[in-house]
């Protein structure tokens, strides 16, 4: 074979170390170029600041019971009035806590009034989100349903209401418990003789009368009177809790509540509510907060006897001339007489 095809076959031996050369020298020069790169990146990197993690902020528990459940946005009626933010005046709210205030001072429209600086002061507006004018209609249609009874009339209600209002601020219960709690109290104690007939659950017993046989002859009126607040609350334009996610855990507590106050309860209540103190006192107990609230609203609805004489007197003459109605009624139905309500016998 002669040497010029060998040289086509295997080229150039001299032109083949030009080419290796060449490209050696240029792998070190790559090399060197990316050594230097990875060099400035790491002195970039020292000079960069250097970022911490976020961590999210540590949220320590209270010891306070909690307030109302969070409200959902999406739960605002569209049609509800917007929200208004009402001051309540210092003056009237110092005074309206007090256990010797005199309610008597007050006309049916200023007792909604004081009604309504009730629930802005303890918070229960705000968190139930109530507009004022459902708030107002509400405590209106309320009034509207008390009958005008010697005793058992919107007056009544306004004086239970005020006596809760107070005993709330005097032990600061709104410090230690749930806002739905406080809201639930108030609320009972404003509904609690709502349609009251002025008669008592013994003459509706012993007459046997639709009211007796629709409550199966159990706390008669007290049931009688949540199902009228329950009827209130379910016009649109009074029920303050259109915008409340757990209106039903509420509206059960204030039945509760109001059947607290039938007398034929009390000496079950009491003997249960002394053996949760004896127990230790929870206030993350449920069953120890409803039978506290339970003995707020019962102290409340017979507080007339701690009130100042000048405030007292009058409502016993009220109540005397409304057992004398119904002695005279039970008389004339010739139904079993209630002794201690006969005038003849009364002093």
């Amino acid at each position: 074979m002669d040497q010029g095809k060998m040289k086509e076959e295997h080229g150039n031996p001299t032109e083949e170390g030009e080419k290796e050369q060449n490209n050696t020298s240029e792998c070190k020069t790559k090399t060197k170029s990316t050594t230097d790169c990875e060099e400035q990146q790491e002195a970039d990197d020292k000079k960069a600041p250097v970022l911490q993690p976020i961590t999210a902020p540590s949220h320590k528990p209270s010891s306070k019971r909690p307030s109302p459940s969070p409200q959902k946005e999406n739960l605002q009626d569209p049609t509800m009035p917007s929200i208004e933010t009402v001051t309540c005046p210092k003056s009237v709210m110092k005074d309206l806590m007090e256990p010797h205030f005199n309610m008597w001072r007050l006309d049916r429209d200023s007792m909604v009034d004081h009604l309504e600086y009730m629930y802005h002061d303890l918070g229960i507006s705000q968190a139930w989100n109530i507009p004022r004018s459902t708030l107002r209609m509400f405590l209106f249609g309320v009034r509207e349903r008390y009958q005008d009874n010697p005793y058992h009339n919107f007056k009544h209600c306004f004086s239970v209401a005020q006596m809760t209002y107070s005993i709330i601020c005097k032990l600061g219960l709104s410090e230690q418990l749930a806002v739905d709690d406080i809201g639930a109290v108030l609320t009972a104690a404003i509904c609690h003789d709502v349609d009251h007939p002025g008669v008592n659950n013994a003459y509706h017993i012993h007459a046997q009368s639709t009211l007796a046989i629709l409550y199966d002859y159990e706390s008669v009126l007290e049931q009688h009177h949540f199902a009228v607040a329950c009827r209130i609350l379910a016009n649109k334009q009074t029920n303050i809790f259109r915008n409340v996610i757990n209106r039903a855990q509420i509206l059960h507590k204030i039945g509760e509540l109001i059947i607290a106050t039938d007398l034929a309860k009390h000496k079950e209540l009491v003997t249960n509510n002394a053996l949760n103190f004896e127990m230790g006192f929870d206030y993350e107990n449920e069953n120890h907060v409803i039978g506290l609230l339970k003995i707020v609203i019962k102290c409340a609805d017979i507080s007339n006897e701690v009130r100042p004489e000048k405030v007292a007197t009058p409502w016993v003459d009220r109540l005397f001339a409304e057992f004398s109605q119904q002695f005279a009624r039970e008389k004339r139905e010739s139904l079993p007489e209630s002794t201690f309500m006969d005038p003849e016998k009364v002093n």
